[in-house]
C-alpha cells in the first residue's frame, strides 16, 4: 500500500520478477487496503507509513488487531533513526529508497518472522 503510483509500480514489477507465485493486490488508501483485508486473506502486508487517512498506522492497527499471522513490512521515506519495529507493530522496518535486493530480504524476513511466532489459540 502506498499512496504513489510509481512505488506502487517498481513493488509491483519487483515482486512479479523476483516472486512470481505471489499474488498481488494493491491499495493506494487505508480504507481501500482494509476493504481488501476483510475480503482476502494476506500472507505479507507491505504498506508506506505516512499518508492520507492514516496510512499505515490504520492498516498496521487493524492487522495487529484482526489478523496478526499476517507479516507486516513498513517501507518509508519518514523513518527516524531510533524507531522501534513495536512503534510501527511490524516485523520489519526499510527505508525508502530501497533496492530489489532489500526488499526481497525484509519481505522473507517477515515471512520467516510470522512462521516463527507461535500459534495463538484463544480460549
Amino acid at each position: 500500500m502506498d499512496d504513489d503510483p510509481s512505488v506502487i509500480r517498481g513493488l509491483s514489477r519487483v515482486l512479479r520478477k523476483h516472486r512470481p507465485e505471489f499474488q498481488i493486490n494493491t491499495a493506494s488508501g487505508a480504507a481501500q487496503a482494509i476493504e481488501a483485508l476483510c475480503e482476502l486473506g494476506y500472507d505479507l502486508v507491505l504498506t508506506d507509513w505516512h499518508m492520507p487517512g492514516g496510512g499505515g498506522r490504520v492498516v498496521l492497527d487493524a492487522l495487529v488487531a484482526r489478523y496478526p499471522e499476517t507479516a507486516r513490512v513498513v517501507h518509508s521515506s519518514q523513518i527516524e533513526p531510533g524507531d522501534t519495529l513495536q512503534r510501527y507493530r511490524a516485523h520489519v522496518v526499510l527505508a525508502k529508497p530501497a533496492t530489489e535486493t532489500e526488499i526481497l530480504a525484509a519481505i522473507d524476513s517477515a515471512l520467516r518472522r510470522v512462521a516463527s511466532e507461535p500459534v495463538r489459540v484463544a480460549s
